[in-house]
């Protein structure tokens, strides 16, 4: 009798609380939302009853054109952009995805928070009763220089480079994709161009997610990713994040 192949195993970093610190190192983070792809939202103009009811907090409006290379070519897609007041916050519609993105996120109460009105804003608007991806993505930068390395991020990620196995680079990078208890994820670490700045980029997410639950499992993936990021930090970048309040698991 033929035995069956073991499960793969998921994540296996150190659980952690959630917590709020005095800093973080986030450059960007978002929360993308896929559906099954709804045509007419490639119109010039944006569904008027997601556009009003965004308007007062995202009173800013742009059509991007998304440019996509493939196999058959160059493909053209419209996209609705909807900006906050300081353009700090973006909302935009896709086909088949809806995202919320910051490059000023100071807490994931407030981001939930956000991400709750204008999920509720869409819900008419992308007709689904289900996602097909449910993800969120932070991306954190860190100074760089090789002697320095191993106290910015865990030196199981960095050690070649502070300990100059690879000598001077001017680029380095990683990927690694696996599954977590609650769905998968992708994380991405290296030097950006130029060589002074490391990046860490997380990208967890679950697939067939209904509506209802989309909140509840998005609070899941910023809990899994939260200690993957603690995992990843080295005793300076601890540090510099400065006092924390503990959140617990919520």
């Amino acid at each position: 009798m033929t035995s069956e192949p073991p499960s793969p195993r998921p994540l296996n970093v150190p659980a952690a609380h959630t917590a709020h610190y005095a800093k973080n190192f986030i450059r960007q983070a978002v929360c993308e939302l896929r559906f099954p792809t709804l045509f007419e939202l490639e119109s010039d103009r944006p569904p008027q009853a997601f556009s009003k009811a965004l308007r007062k907090e995202y009173p800013s409006y742009e059509l991007l054109n998304d440019v996509n290379l493939n196999l058959g070519g160059v493909a053209h897609a419209n996209a609705h952009a909807f900006r906050s007041r300081r353009r700090r916050w973006s909302v935009i519609l896709r086909a088949s995805a809806l995202s919320l993105e910051t490059s000023r996120y100071d807490a994931f109460d407030n981001f939930a928070k956000r991400l709750a009105f204008v999920l509720e804003a869409a819900k008419a608007t992308i007709d689904s009763d289900f996602f097909t991806r449910v993800g969120l993505r932070y991306i954190n930068a860190f100074p760089f220089s090789s002697d320095e390395i191993n106290q910015w991020v865990n030196p199981a990620l960095v050690s070649p480079l502070g300990e100059g196995t690879f000598g001077d680079v001017d680029e380095h990078s990683q990927t690694v994709r696996g599954i977590t208890t609650a769905g998968g994820y992708r994380f991405q670490h290296g030097l950006a161009t130029g060589g002074k700045e490391y990046f860490l980029d997380f990208d967890f997410y679950r697939e067939d997610v209904t509506v209802a639950e989309t909140l509840n499992v998005v609070r899941t993936l910023h809990e899994l990713e939260f200690s993957m990021f603690l995992w990843s930090l080295g005793p300076k970048a601890r540090q510099d994040l400065g006092p924390s309040t503990l959140k617990g698991n919520g």
